[in-house]
């Protein structure tokens, strides 16, 4: 089932283009799929072509997501890295009065609810970037594929345990 917030992009643009875009991306130490996301979100909030509530909503996610990342950094500099560390930096983030209410704002409803549609996409995404940003490599289960992690009383429901990170990354 595809999900309504996000839609596949398939391109061909020019190869100066393309290396110039891998060139900012490192700068800002993104994934290049991040940075191009980032980019085309960054055009359409600039020139307002995007409503204003919805480019607020993209802003919140974004800030969101790298408070995570941040806090997952923060974790492995400290030598607190461990295989829950995409929990333990949600955790961390919680301990802000205002990433908490920005993620009830985000989510529109009660942080703690299950089946609330906001939170699936937001939560796999603050994963996927917890796991770029600090270089993280997943534990995998013995049929190869990545092993996943069950939750009580978070507000994620599961997380991919990671087996090790990269130090440069969190630099």
């Amino acid at each position: 089932m595809s999900n309504p917030t996000t839609m596949k992009l398939s391109m061909t643009i020019q190869t100066p283009v393309y290396k110039a875009l891998e060139t900012e991306a490192r700068d800002h130490r993104r994934d290049f799929h991040e940075h191009i996301q980032r980019v085309l979100g960054e055009h359409v909030i600039k020139t307002k072509s995007l409503p204003a509530k919805e480019a607020e909503m993209i802003e919140l996610m974004w800030s969101l997501v790298d408070r995570a990342v941040d806090a997952a950094k923060a974790l492995c500099r400290e030598g607190k890295f461990d295989e829950d560390i995409t929990l333990r930096a949600i955790q961390r983030a919680k301990k802000d009065p205002q990433w908490i209410d920005d993620y009830c704002a985000f989510v529109q409803d009660d942080i703690y609810k299950n089946g609330n549609p906001r939170k699936g996409p937001i939560n796999r995404e603050i994963g996927f970037r917890i796991r770029e940003g600090i270089g993280g490599t997943v534990v995998k289960g013995p049929d190869g594929k990545s092993a996943t992690k069950k939750v009580l009383s978070e507000i994620i429901q599961s997380y991919t345990p990671m087996s090790s990170f990269d130090p440069e990354e969190v630099e």
